[in-house]
């Protein structure tokens, strides 16, 4: 008995113990035993993934918002300080120039102005550096057509002369002490413009060639025309007998002078007894007609020393009465007004080229607005330097 149950318990414990999972769902084989409410991993990781699809949409949803919130200021930045300085301001056959451009050309003559310790007055500088921007295109590529031609050492030349330096002798120009000196002018130049030297050197050879067309049409000008000699009265109110008055004392012979120092109100008229000098056609175009007009039978329609009717002066707020002294069929005419024409000649001859040319200029509030705000950030301080030949300061000598 002993020994038989002794070998029984041998083989009992020889046998395999066999424990029953307490999970019947158990499948032989699969990668991990481990469950979880009866679930296998394989079935937890389908169940995440389903999960993670009926959530996409709404993480897509937040993403394309966030996307949304930080367009918006790079937009605004885009909108703001990137598209606009590239828009288009002004085109000349298939040369364009953009707002960026305009903005250079203004500030350049902006730093001239400030130089020359003259406040910059902004008002219609935007029309006319699209102006002068045009007119001096127009030049550059009218400029084969006379015959034309602007080298690089002309332009160094004209810098040169703006910076405040003019050589007098080759030998100077040449000597290292002198080119150090621009130089060193120029790069102070630069940095205080804010402009690259190749785009104002562009804006000053290009003014070069609308000076040297303007020589062209000044040629074309007489030197010698018709003009009569101007006198003016003024009055501070308007009264017909003062008129009489006047036409009855230059009537009887009265020097013109005399009548003039006893009628006009003008406090400077013991300066200039009212002289106003010899005037040519074409000088002052809104009184031309009365200076120089005959009616239909051939008679002056201001005859000699006789007062014109009163002429009300917005600006000054006072009368005035024109009488020509006399008339002089060829005078020359001197620089002044030789100067005033050969300007009404140039605004001639632009308007005639432009129908020749394919031209658009955009001039709106939106960019008025636009280039005011970045000229008058960029405005500084004057400061009184030497006065650059040939340069005023104002946007419309960068174009002469």
């Amino acid at each position: 008995m002993s020994t038989e149950a002794t070998s029984e318990d041998r083989n009992l414990e020889q046998q395999p113990v066999v424990v029953e999972s307490p999970n019947p769902d158990y499948e032989v084989g699969k990668r991990s035993i481990t469950t979880r409410g009866g679930v296998t991993r394989r079935q937890m990781v389908a169940e995440k993934r389903q999960l993670q699809v009926h959530a996409r949409p709404f993480i897509v949803v937040a993403v394309v918002l966030l996307i949304g919130l930080l367009a918006i200021p790079v937009f605004a930045y885009f909108q703001n300080y990137v598209f606009p300085p590239r828009e288009l301001a002004l085109r000349v056959e298939d040369t364009e120039y953009t707002r960026g451009d305009v903005v250079n050309f203004i500030r350049f003559n902006q730093r001239m102005s400030e130089q020359l310790g003259v406040p910059f007055e902004v008002g219609n500088s935007l029309f006319d550096a699209l102006q002068t921007l045009q007119e001096n295109e127009l030049a550059f590529q009218l400029a084969p057509r006379y015959g034309i031609s602007v080298s690089a050492e002309e332009v160094d030349e004209r810098l040169s002369s703006i910076l405040g330096f003019v050589a007098m002798t080759t030998a100077e120009r040449e000597s290292n002490e002198y080119k150090g000196n621009v130089e060193e002018a120029k790069r102070q130049f630069i940095h205080r413009i804010g402009v690259d030297e190749v785009v104002f050197r562009d804006f000053i050879r290009k003014s070069m060639f609308k000076e040297r067309l303007r020589d062209v049409v000044a040629e074309t000008i007489p030197r010698v025309q018709a003009q009569v000699h101007l006198y003016e009265i003024i009055k501070f109110d308007s009264d017909i007998e003062d008129r009489r008055t006047i036409e009855r004392a230059l009537t009887t012979g009265g020097s013109i002078e005399n009548v003039i120092l006893e009628h006009s109100d003008d406090p400077d008229v013991r300066r200039d007894l009212g002289d106003r000098g010899w005037a040519p056609f074409g000088v002052t175009p809104e009184i031309d007609a009365l200076l120089f007009g005959l009616d239909a039978d051939g008679n002056r329609l201001l005859s000699i020393r006789t007062p014109s009717s009163a002429r009300f002066d917005e600006d000054k707020n006072w009368w005035s009465y024109l009488i020509v002294a006399e008339v002089n069929d060829a005078r020359e005419v001197d620089e002044t007004n030789f100067e005033a024409l050969t300007t009404r000649g140039m605004t001639i001859f632009f308007n005639e080229e432009r129908k020749n040319f394919d031209l658009h200029m955009v001039l709106d509030s939106a960019i008025f607005d636009w280039v005011n705000t970045q000229i008058r950030l960029s405005a500084l301080l004057p400061t009184v330097t030497p006065v650059p030949y040939g340069y005023s300061g104002a946007v419309q000598s960068a174009g002469r």
